[in-house]
């Protein structure tokens, strides 16, 4: 197969979502050295690794492209590398070394006239703020990102937007305008065939039913979610589903099943190296602790999820959990 029919049949598997396909495709036909050298066969690498949950084989991934492409002058390749190197280090909880990337993103992408990537670098700075525990920043980054997006006609970065933007407005509170923006995300990642917003807006939204006490319903989008991320090979999204599926069985007093699905879902933040999948499950399992009964506990899980939280940069949420943990007072909840 030529160069030609290799880009093209990496396009086909990239729209289909089908992840380890388009990986194992690319290893096998095009060696490492010459994928980097393409922008467009390294993206697709990267976007494969991205969803597989491979993050620490993207960064080095991201930083071999971003050499290559500066070798070459190539702005266009340089600027996906740094999108890439910076989700990474995101998903990685190396939050500064990724706001660094995006900033620089976002520069380049000025100083070229590329809509589409300062769209992205907007997406991604927003992202940095609302784990920082600044979503009303990211909610103007988000807002910022939308026209551009639709002027593009780009509709996967609209539905991706739109389902960051479900979780600044989630976390100010808006939980009207929070599921309003999630269904957005859902409608067009089915309408456009793009399963992953799918499912983790999904799984957004049954958290949003979980956080108004309405967890019954919320284990119907999870199942749903899960089905997704198990068929798109997703660990991290996976896991998610997991922690949320964990944290509505709480609220149904269904103890015994939330421990199991918490401790799957702890493993595959592990397995991930995805922080902010621990930090969240672990403080989910000081709510159950505390449900139980064990004060102690629900102490030393809350006092390790606010460790984490801290080491990539969400203060808030770490000093969240601190201030609720009292011993002296069991009927304060762990947040």
């Amino acid at each position: 197969m030529d160069a030609f029919g290799v880009a093209r049949e990496a396009a086909v598997l990239s729209a289909g979502s089908r992840w380890a396909e388009l990986l194992e495709f690319l290893r096998a036909r095009i060696p490492d050295a010459e994928r980097v050298a393409s922008t467009e066969l390294a993206y697709r690498t990267g976007e494969a690794l991205y969803h597989l949950g491979r993050m620490e084989e993207l960064a080095e991934h991201a930083s071999a492209f971003e050499a290559a492409a500066r070798r070459r002058r190539d702005v266009a390749g340089t600027m996906r590398a740094l999108n890439l190197g910076g989700i990474a280090a995101f998903e990685l909880g190396r939050t500064a070394e990724a706001r660094d990337a995006f900033d620089t993103l976002m520069a380049l992408a000025e100083a070229e006239h590329d809509d589409d990537m300062l769209a992205r670098a907007c997406l991604n700075l927003g992202a940095v703020a609302n784990l920082e525990g600044d979503p009303a920043t990211a909610l103007t980054l988000y807002q910022l990102a939308i026209p551009v997006f639709q002027r593009l006609d780009q509709s996967r970065g609209l539905s991706q937007t739109h389902q960051s933007l479900a979780m600044s407005l989630r976390d100010l509170g808006r939980f009207d305008d929070a599921d309003d923006a999630y269904r957005e995300a859902m409608r067009l990642g089915l309408e456009h065939g793009y399963p992953p917003i799918v499912a983790m807006a999904s799984l957004g939204r049954a958290e949003l039913l979980v956080l108004r006490d309405d967890p019954a319903p919320a284990l119907g989008l999870v199942e749903w979610g899960l089905g997704l991320a198990r068929r798109l090979g997703d660990p991290i999204t996976e896991g998610t589903g997991l922690r949320i599926r964990g944290r509505a069985r709480i609220a149904t007093a269904e103890l015994r099943e939330a421990d199991a699905d918490l401790h799957r879902a702890l493993q595959a933040a592990v397995d991930t190296k995805n922080r902010l999948l621990e930090a969240e499950t672990l403080r989910d399992l000081a709510a159950l602790a505390r449900r139980e009964g064990d004060y102690a506990a629900a102490g030393s899980l809350g006092r390790r999820a606010a460790d984490v939280f801290r080491s990539f940069g969400a203060r808030h949420a770490a000093a969240a959990i601190e201030a609720a943990i009292d011993p002296h007072a069991p009927e304060s909840p762990v947040s």
